[in-house]
């Protein structure tokens, strides 16, 4: 039987990028677009059966942000307040990660902290640098997260609901 919460989960999160992504594109600052993952439908005459997914999919967004700059980034959520569990992030996700970084695409993660209800920034290059640890330790306690403290707090600024992009600056 299927879970509908955890199906949902992060959705309000989710909703809210894809909103900041329209202010971005309105501004003519990015465009920005959610990635769909395709899915395999099996039917029985018009009742569906069964459905999954065709293969792994990417992160969950994509797009360019002026000047050419291409980006890729997927969206997490948390109840942990010590910050972003490493298994929340899947094998495949790192793989494009890491992908992307060798071809000089931006990439990374947006966290929502729950306990906190406040929204990070985690770069790509951190991510790949606690996920390497973490599997370097084999995943004992005190490896298995990214710290809060790793994360750049990102809020509602110049007319964006979320301005993710800011994390794109260094400081």
């Amino acid at each position: 039987m299927k879970n509908y919460n955890m199906a949902n989960k992060g959705r309000g999160f989710e909703e809210e990028v894809k909103m900041a992504n329209k202010q971005y594109e309105r501004k003519g600052v990015a465009l920005v677009q959610k990635i769909s993952t395709p899915w395999t439908v099996i039917r029985r005459g018009k009742q569906i059966v069964s459905a999954f997914p065709e293969g792994k999919s990417t992160l969950d967004f994509r797009g360019t942000v002026k000047p050419r700059i291409p980006v890729s980034f997927d969206c997490k959520e948390t109840t942990d307040e010590r910050g972003l569990p490493l298994a929340n992030i899947a094998d495949h996700q790192i793989d494009y990660m890491k992908d992307a970084l060798e071809v000089e695409e931006v990439t990374f993660i947006l966290c929502y902290m729950k306990h906190f209800d406040r929204r990070y920034f985690i770069s790509g290059e951190t991510v790949i640098y606690y996920w390497d640890r973490w599997k370097e330790n084999k995943g004992k306690i005190g490896h298995n997260f990214i710290p809060i403290g790793e994360m750049k707090e990102i809020k509602s600024r110049n007319g964006i609901i979320l301005d993710y992009l800011e994390g794109l600056k260094e400081g």
